[in-house]
């Protein structure tokens, strides 16, 4: 009795020819089934004007035209009217430490010029000054007002005595 091997490696070539070959043949059928699907589709314009054209009663030689529909109207647009009078940023401004945190009045004067003050001067205030407070000179009221709303201070007040005429006086708590 003559006992032969057959090598494994022919007996499994055939096999595996035929799965690469079968998948092959799917994704080729699959990938021709998706793009007829997509060249019928009816959703496309130029699908809808032939479909239309080819079920009129009556033959014509060139497709019916499809009136665009409706689409969204753009609203007129509003002007914003800038302010009547913007106040200006034109007095300067001293920014006076109150409190314990070093360095709190030249940070907060580089705020001030960011929002596009003019720092006049930079130190410490001795003294007792309850919150964060921004004093104004007579008729510099609104200028005070925005620069607590440039740096999100609320608390202002006019200028007491000692306290120049000529300028804003910024005291940080650091509260």
């Amino acid at each position: 009795m003559d006992h032969r091997r057959t090598p494994v490696g022919n007996s499994l070539i055939l096999p595996l020819w035929a799965i690469v070959l079968s998948a092959l043949l799917c994704v080729g059928a699959a990938t021709w089934f998706v793009l007829t699907i997509d060249a019928n589709d009816s959703t496309s314009p130029s699908a809808t004007a032939t479909s239309s054209a080819s079920t009129a009663t009556e033959p014509t030689s060139e497709p019916t035209p499809i009136e665009p529909t409706a689409g969204p109207t753009e609203a007129e647009p509003t002007e914003v009217e800038p302010p009547a009078d913007p106040v200006p940023r034109d007095i300067p401004v001293a920014v006076y430490n109150n409190s314990r945190v070093t360095g709190l009045a030249r940070t907060t004067a580089d705020e001030v010029r960011s929002a596009g003050w003019t720092v006049s001067g930079i130190g410490n205030w001795r003294g007792s000054i309850p919150e964060t407070t921004i004093y104004y000179p007579d008729g510099f009221e609104e200028q005070a007002q925005l620069l607590g709303r440039d740096l999100a201070f609320g608390r202002v007040m006019p200028a007491t005595g000692g306290m120049r005429d000529d300028r804003l006086t910024l005291i940080l708590t650091g509260s």
